[in-house]
């Protein structure tokens, strides 16, 4: 008995064959490298311990003030099992009578309280997770962890935050808001969390549930990730529930549709919106990172992080199927492949959809529907990285495979014939797209009838060209019967509905009823916002439209702030290294210019032009374009000599993927007659500097 009446237990870091000291017993460490400062600071508890003797404690707990609640189960959250506004929980419960070899004070941590190498020892991993996690999820996660990699649970040690700070401490700093992972709010936490998370060597991310992972909207959760990821020699693992991973695999296999907006979650992690249950915690951090890295690096670290986790997840889930049927594992490596290409990941789609396809060639025969399919997936990735030729190549051999299997008014045909006319409008044949497009209709009208979405698809499309060639009358008509069969079968607040308002903004731009265009944006806007969220990539291209109308009207302000809003959403959800953030990139570079800000928008330009180089490779017409931009600006600055290299580059790209006919080849050709004369008389030519700028 103490001084003071109470049994006190002094429990320091140590081996033995029993899991914790018993009341009365002051327990002696066995190892002397356990007692120094870096052993106290990263003991951490076995995975043993958790799964046979921690949920034990928490299925048998109860107190006086939790007789008449709820038993504690596999399903309560940790901060159920320790709330830290009350009576003890299970973990304060666990040193309440113990002396902390910390501080020498009573009350320790959990971990504090533990003897024997099969429950306590220097940590090998840690844990970042959220407290609204169950400990159910957690002993799973950590126990399929060992299993997967044939680690001994005995001998794994997990630094945990909720039994490895001292709770009783954290308690007792309530009043100054301090969570205990930190010792005062003017700290590094970069440095301190950093040194912590680099003795350790391995980081463990948590990520539950899949669809939208609580992780994300954490402060100390991004904050830990970010910093695993910048400390040099640590490894950083992201790790889910087996039962979430099931429920992962069985969304790949209905649809996908979870995986989709699960690539879009991911896209909005923004660490300056995430909470934190000390508020002074959430201000330190979010001070800190804004003044070192800033929250624009740090959030685009996290999203690659997070992305390439699910490529990762993904990637497993095909490799266990290599062994089924050889028809549903095609299927399989093709839908998988789908995600891939529509999440920007287009050289992971790839190498699944040739998979495929040598599987289809070596085992299901030269024309079955499945090799048809994939050739048109194959040409749809190509598509994405601007390799029209190769695109239309794949296209035309599914629709041989087509007609020969399926007859020439099979709505797959139709598909295809709607494949090979983008690819044709996007190579600067329109004519040859219009005539894809309208066999493409009659198909569709025999086969599916007048109202089918995809017959107003085939109307879209139809005016789509038809608006690039200029018949602005006959892309509106086509456009607006699109939108009617929309209306009557999805309803006014679908997608393809606000697509459609979209497409009709854009050709009443070209109209020259800006305001009828603006009009028409909005409404896009309402139901987008309101279907697909606010951080959407289809989002962002409303923006980016609203922004050309503010543009052309000299609302130049207003069109940087749509073009910035747009930036920010398709940098998040869609990654840095996008070619629609490329686009972004060149639109405010455009307006930059147009304000008589030169130098800001050559950087912008050449941010442009990193990405779409790195993406779609250097003869891309989209890089043309950009190079042409460079170009302009440069003849702007007096640098003409400079605007004619850029020139020459853009048509030789031109030159090589869209012809020597093409009419925006023939404008580069003009472009570089009068670099040349600005050369020869600065002063007296004029056309060249008066050279517009592209908007993507």
């Amino acid at each position: 008995m103490s001084a003071t009446g109470v049994d006190v237990q002094v429990v320091l870091e140590g081996g033995g064959v029993v899991a914790a000291a018993p009341t009365n017993v002051i327990a002696t460490s066995s190892t002397d490298a356990k007692n120094n400062s870096l052993s106290m600071d990263t003991l951490a508890v076995s995975v043993h311990h958790l799964e046979h003797i921690f949920l034990e404690e928490v299925y048998s707990f109860t107190t006086a003030a939790t007789a008449n609640q709820n038993p504690l189960s596999r399903d309560s959250k940790i901060y159920e099992i320790e709330g830290l506004r009350g009576p003890p929980g299970v973990i304060r419960t666990r040193g309440t009578n113990t002396i902390c070899p910390v501080d020498g004070r009573l009350g320790a941590s959990y971990v504090h309280c533990l003897q024997g190498d099969d429950h306590v020892g220097e940590a090998t991993h840690m844990l970042s997770y959220s407290w609204n996690y169950t400990i159910g999820d957690i002993v799973d996660t950590l126990s399929d962890f060992c299993l997967q990699n044939n680690l001994n649970p005995k001998r794994t040690y997990i630094w945990m935050c909720c039994l490895c700070v001292n709770q009783h401490r954290v308690v007792q700093n309530s009043a100054q808001q301090k969570s205990g992972m930190i010792a005062s709010a003017k700290v590094d936490f970069f440095a301190i969390f950093g040194e912590r998370v680099k003795n350790i060597g391995h980081l463990l991310a948590m990520m539950a549930p899949w669809k939208a992972p609580i992780y994300i909207t954490r402060v100390w959760c991004i904050f830990e990730i970010f910093t695993a990821h910048r400390t040099g020699g640590c490894k950083v693992d992201i790790v889910m529930p087996p039962r979430e991973k099931q429920s992962l695999e069985q969304d790949v296999v209905d649809n996908g549709e979870g995986i989709n907006a699960l690539y879009e979650t991911l896209g909005n992690t923004k660490v300056e919106k995430a909470n934190a249950s000390v508020e002074s915690d959430r201000l330190a951090i979010l001070g800190q990172v804004k003044s070192d890295v800033g929250f624009a690096v740090l959030n685009n670290l996290v999203n690659d992080l997070l992305r390439g986790w699910m490529q990762g997840v993904l990637t497993q889930l095909v490799e266990t199927r290599e062994n089924t049927n050889d028809e549903e594992y095609v299927d399989f490596c093709n839908h998988i492949g789908v995600i891939f290409n529509k999440n920007g990941e287009h050289d992971a789609a790839m190498k699944l959809h040739q998979t495929a396809l040598t599987i289809c060639e070596s085992v299901l025969g030269e024309n079955h529907s499945a090799k048809a399919e994939t050739y048109s997936f194959i040409g749809l990735v190509m598509g994405s990285m601007g390799d029209y030729e190769g695109a239309l190549a794949k296209y035309e051999e599914s629709l041989a495979i087509n007609l020969s299997a399926l007859g020439k008014n099979h709505p797959s045909v139709a598909n295809t014939y709607n494949d090979i006319g983008f690819v044709l409008s996007e190579m600067g044949d329109h004519e040859g797209a219009l005539a894809k497009y309208e066999e493409a209709l009659a198909i569709n009208l025999s086969a599916l009838g007048k109202n089918h979405p995809d017959v107003a698809a085939s109307y879209n499309n139809i005016g789509g060209v038809l608006r690039t060639m200029g018949e602005y009358e006959g892309a509106l008509s086509k456009t607006e019967q699109a939108l009617a069969i929309r209306l009557l079968a999805l309803g006014k607040n679908h997608p393809d509905v606000a697509n459609s308002y979209n497409n009709i903004g854009v050709i009443l731009r070209n109209m020259g009823d800006k305001e009828g265009a603006f009009s028409k944006y909005e409404e896009a806007l309402a139901i987008q916002e309101s279907v697909l969220g606010k951080h959407h990539p289809e989002v962002a291209a409303t923006y980016n439209n609203i922004g050309l109308v503010l543009d052309e009207i000299g609302d130049y302000e207003g069109a940087l702030a749509k073009y910035k809003d747009a930036l920010a959403i398709k940098e998040s959800a869609l990654g840095k290294d996008h070619p629609d953030v490329a686009t972004c990139y060149n639109n405010i570079g455009s307006v930059m210019k147009a304000m008589g800000n030169y130098p800001g928008a050559l950087s912008k330009y050449k941010q442009s032009l990193a990405i779409l180089v790195c993406v779609l490779g250097k003869n891309h017409p989209l890089v043309a374009s950009v190079y042409s931009n460079i170009g302009s600006v440069l003849c702007s600055m007096g640098n003409y000599s400079g605007a004619l290299l850029k020139f020459e580059e853009c048509l030789a790209i031109r030159k090589s993927v869209l012809g020597k006919n093409h009419p925006d080849t023939k404008a580069c050709l003009e472009w570089i007659g009068c670099a040349k004369e600005a050369l020869q008389q600065p002063s007296s030519c004029t056309c060249i500097r008066q050279l517009c700028c592209f908007r993507l």
